[in-house]
């Protein structure tokens, strides 16, 4: 958490969180600053100078998008940082009222170097703005629709070709009325859980920042809320692709049928470092039984070959067990294991056969001795 008590005119300006409340505030985000003013009073008078001051900006332009509103300001306030590292601070709440020609006079030269950076530098944006909700909705290539979820339940919708979604809270999700294209496009901004129709012919593709999710028909869950610093997508049944907009191939990825980029498969999960693009594969923290049986179903093993141990195992979560058969070839397993998590099932196996297991890159890597 940032600490704004030290904040002054021009940071509260380019703070992302603090313009987002200004532009778009979410429950959170009001139920936050209302908080934060209340227990900092010294502090309202710059914070409402800020805030009026982002809404002069965004009134006199009407023709800049809210991405570029954020992103210019940024820009401007960036260089007169560089050009004064002398820069006058806001005066205290006690002398603003005597002082209001000094916020005027800022205010002239902010939305002056505003329009001119407009006019020569509009297309000089990162590749990061591009990417957000806002923008690939507003670039869409037909009429969308969209449904939100501003309640702390989740709200089930059908989308047109039948596939079932449930919103979290603070979720958007913008879609068009029907799916007429070679391809089922969505775009997301927060959290949801899909469950999409088959259809080989037409691809299903969630757009949620730099992240795009690509299935036949399949669910998983999509987490890409704009302030968070990864991108999360998590399989629950069938194979998911994923790849990020800044892939070289994403363009191809998007027209195929096939499914390219990182290919998931259940409880196996896809986390994007917005910060360089990174895609990381890995294991859900608790992998469910995806086999239609019962939580409380045990696995009953009688010097059961170590191999159909772990054959058992995969079929019922979906996993890939790697491990050397040949090596293992003498262990066996007596055990009843019940409702336990599959972690715990891999610790008492290999408490039982002396070997240990990691997971590496969505696979359980079994590592043993071999068995006496």
């Amino acid at each position: 958490m940032k600490d704004y008590q030290f904040f002054e005119f021009d940071d509260f300006l380019e703070d992302v969180a603090f313009r987002r409340w200004v532009f778009h505030p979410l429950p959170q985000d009001e139920g936050f600053w209302q908080s934060w003013l209340a227990s900092h009073p010294d502090k309202q008078a710059v914070v409402q100078q800020a805030r009026q001051q982002l809404l002069a900006i965004k009134g006199e332009f009407q023709h800049l998008t809210d991405d570029h509103i954020d992103q210019k300001v940024a820009q401007l306030v960036q260089q007169a940082q560089a050009q004064d590292s002398n820069r006058v601070r806001p005066m205290p709440a006690s002398q603003w009222r005597h002082s209001g020609w000094y916020y005027l006079a800022a205010s002239v030269a902010l939305l002056v170097g505003l329009f001119w950076l407009y006019q020569t530098r509009l297309n000089d944006l990162p590749t990061a703005t591009a990417s957000t909700y806002t923008h690939l909705v507003r670039s869409a290539t037909q009429p969308l629709q969209e449904t939100s979820n501003t309640t702390t339940r989740p709200r089930r919708l059908t989308l047109p070709d039948g596939s079932q979604v449930v919103l979290y809270q603070n979720t958007r999700i913008s879609y068009p009325r029907q799916f007429t294209t070679a391809k089922r496009e969505v775009y997301l901004t927060g959290e949801a859980f899909f469950e999409v129709q088959k259809d080989p012919r037409r691809p299903f593709l969630v757009y949620a920042n730099e992240m795009v999710t690509k299935v036949l028909g399949t669910s998983f869950f999509v987490k890409a809320y704009e302030e968070d610093k990864n991108i999360l997508v998590t399989v629950r049944t069938g194979k998911v692709s994923v790849f990020a907009q800044s892939d070289g191939q994403a363009a191809t990825q998007k027209a195929s049928r096939e499914l390219g980029g990182m290919i998931l498969t259940p409880n196996q999960q896809a986390t994007l470092i917005r910060d360089d693009s990174r895609l990381l594969r890995s294991l859900v923290a608790k992998p469910v039984r995806i086999d239609n049986q019962p939580v409380t179903t045990a696995f009953t093993f009688r010097q059961t070959p170590i191999a159909d141990v772990f054959a058992a195992l995969e079929r019922a979560y979906g996993v890939d067990i790697v491990f050397d058969e040949a090596l293992m070839a003498t262990c066996t397993l007596t055990a009843r294991l019940d409702d336990e998590s599959l972690y715990k099932k891999l610790d008492w196996i290999c408490a039982g056969t002396e070997s240990s297991y990691e997971v590496v890159d969505g696979q359980i890597i079994i590592t043993s001795q071999g068995c006496n």
